[in-house]
């Protein structure tokens, strides 16, 4: 296995990267503060490889607003617990909608997807802010 660093603006973290998928080479966790009113709670660590985690990380990337009422989860990605009716644990939840399954493979590839859903669905954010 290689061991490379990548830039996960704005912090800089190290894993292993090797032909099948990328892990962190520790457990991470930390709030990512995107504005005063919206944060990302980071949470990834590395598990010995199962049938059920067979790519040997867990995770959690919980993308937060404040609203009138609280704090509210908008998006998160996770693989806490298996989905009734699905194969794999690995799900995303948007919006209050239902866990939808997504392929996991490697950290940095799920926070560039959460930055990019988030900035997809601005609007969409910026309404439930409102309210």
């Amino acid at each position: 296995m290689i061991l490379k660093e990548y830039m996960l603006t704005p912090y800089n973290y190290m894993y292993y990267e090797n032909p099948i998928y990328s892990v962190f080479d520790r457990v991470t966790r930390e709030t990512r503060i995107l504005a005063e009113d919206e944060i990302i709670d980071i949470s990834v660590i590395r598990v010995p490889i199962s049938p059920e985690i067979p790519h040997g990380v867990r995770y959690s990337f919980n993308y937060r607003i404040r609203t009138k009422e609280g704090w509210k989860t908008l998006i998160r990605f996770d693989n806490a617990h298996r989905i009734k009716g699905h194969k794999k644990r690995d799900h995303k939840h948007m919006f209050e909608n239902e866990a939808q399954e997504f392929e996991f493979i490697s950290p940095k590839d799920l926070i560039d997807e959460l930055l990019k859903l988030i900035d997809d669905n601005r609007r969409i954010i910026n309404e439930i802010k409102r309210r």
